[in-house]
């Protein structure tokens, strides 16, 4: 098996299509470097400028009347007005790069939403303001700097917060990717099986030799997300690989950056497994790449388009497919809100995985992918 390994690992590697994927992979990583570099994406100057133009919209829908604690303004004007003046504060913390006055003042504006929540009217102008969930993330990020006496970055992303963003990112799409990646994984041998039987080992292990060689590209794929980022280091240095991220796993949790990395590349290897089990297990059913690729986006958009199933089925696999959504909480703020955890998706993706490898073994007993 391991000479068929090496084989089939031979042939995929020269095969043009993985050739052109590595190409495209790359080139996206490296454009995304040069412009996350040259637009300094991660600056809170202008992330925040971003922020207080949201305020100032939601400050625009009100009538201009007294907002002092005796005046006439409702609760919740008084409290956006008190939002509005709480960025030119945070404003110049940051031009001044004082990073305690910074996070003292993005603890108070964390604490104006909170209230604000609470409010009267707040539905008017809940779509100019951070959710509930965001709002939390956020006041459990500063807590933690302020508590730790942690000073906060001023620049751009450096090379391991900008990997956890890039990770985030490709996360969203990634087990789309790797369905289409897969989609005619077994294909072409149900086309030429005369050509499998020459093979000196049996249809099972062909079988899973195929999906282990699917692997190995999917690790070079993660492994070129890693290198073509490395130019950042010269540019903005390694950067604190324990600094604290928020994210949301059935509660609000700080993760160092090292882990919330960690947590991505597991997911991303479970999703990948799952991806090509299941374009294995629809090849045999289908017989036809396009109605694999079908059927699989329609089985991950199904929860996007109806929310309620996520709560009626919290353990379908398909619910965790966009895990970087699962970790900002993004599930709080669906029509039906549910809670989704993190660490029991993974579980629920292996279960998926053996499950998937179960039917794949019945397949192979009962001679229905030879038949093909």
């Amino acid at each position: 098996m391991s000479r068929m390994l090496k084989t089939l690992f031979i042939l995929e590697k020269t095969d043009k299509k993985n050739i052109f994927a590595c190409l495209i992979v790359a080139l996206c990583i490296i454009g995304v470097v040069v412009y996350g570099n040259a637009t300094e994406l991660g600056n809170p100057i202008k992330e925040k400028s971003g922020e207080s133009l949201a305020v100032k919209v939601a400050l625009n829908k009100f009538q201009i009347v007294d907002a002092s604690e005796s005046g006439v303004g409702s609760d919740i004007y008084k409290n956006i007005v008190k939002q509005y003046y709480t960025y030119p504060k945070q404003g110049m913390a940051l031009k001044m790069e004082r990073p305690k006055l910074y996070i003292e003042t993005a603890i108070e504006l964390s604490e104006l939403r909170k209230q604000a929540f609470e409010m009267d009217g707040y539905e008017l102008i809940a779509g100019n303001l951070p959710s509930k969930i965001e709002n939390e993330m956020d006041s459990s990020y500063y807590q933690y700097l302020k508590e730790n006496d942690l000073v906060i970055s001023f620049g751009s992303l450096s090379f391991y917060p900008f990997l956890a963003f890039l990770f985030s990112v490709v996360g969203s799409v990634w087990f789309v990717l790797i369905c289409i990646y897969s989609s005619n994984i077994m294909i072409d041998d149900f086309r030429h099986t005369s050509l499998i039987k020459g093979y000196p080992i049996t249809f099972t292990k062909y079988v899973l030799s195929k999906c282990m060689t699917s692997m190995g590209i999917v690790f070079i794929f993660i492994i070129e997300l890693i290198v073509c980022c490395l130019p950042l280091i010269y540019f903005k240095g390694w950067g604190q690989a324990s600094y604290p991220v928020a994210v949301f796993n059935g509660e609000v949790t700080i993760y160092p950056i090292y882990k919330y990395i960690a947590v991505s590349i597991v997911y991303m290897i479970c999703l990948a497994v799952f991806a090509i089990l299941l374009s294995v297990i629809l090849n045999v059913l289908l017989k036809n790449v396009y109605l694999t690729i079908f059927v699989q986006i329609i089985l991950v958009v199904i929860p996007i388009l109806f929310p309620v199933i996520i709560k009626l089925l919290p353990f379908n696999p398909f619910n965790y497919v966009n895990f970087p959504s699962v970790l900002n909480g993004d599930s709080l703020n669906l029509a039906t809100p549910v809670a989704l955890n993190s660490n029991a998706g993974l579980l629920y993706l292996c279960i998926s995985i053996v499950l998937l490898m179960a039917i794949i073994k019945w397949f192979l007993s009962t001679g229905k992918l030879q038949k093909i």
